[in-house]
């Protein structure tokens, strides 16, 4: 497996499926995606009702969205640097793996979405 293609399909995982944390109203733990996702819906809102709050909100969403994706970005550069090719593709299994059995999990909390109780990746969605 190329240097790129590990690391965009290992962006694309970690993206997807690891709980970080994010700060609105309250707190939680959502994958990126999710981020990315409630910056899209808001960002209109500045358009729609250029207010303060909405300002904010969005501006919070898309603020912790390229924070945690270009910091995840950097994270899968240095690991898929260190990786030689042969071992590239057992990494890419190994590391689904994991971030699969821990979207099992209920580790992720979403009050945006799902409530004050911790949930799995489905719960989040």
């Amino acid at each position: 497996m190329s240097l790129r293609v590990f690391r965009w399909l290992l962006w694309l995982l970690l993206v997807l499926l690891l709980p970080l944390p994010y700060f609105m109203v309250e707190l939680g733990r959502v994958p990126v995606a999710q981020l990315m996702m409630f910056a899209a819906v808001t960002s209109p809102l500045l358009y729609t009702d250029p207010g303060f709050t909405s300002g904010f909100i969005a501006g919070l969403f898309l603020a912790q969205s390229l924070l945690y994706g270009l910091l995840l970005w950097w994270a899968a550069g240095r690991i898929a640097g260190r990786l030689p090719p042969t071992r590239r593709i057992v990494a890419a299994a190994a590391i689904a793996g994991v971030l699969i059995t821990l979207a099992s999990l209920p580790l992720y909390r979403a009050p945006l979405t799902h409530g004050p109780t911790p949930t799995n990746w489905l719960g989040v969605w």
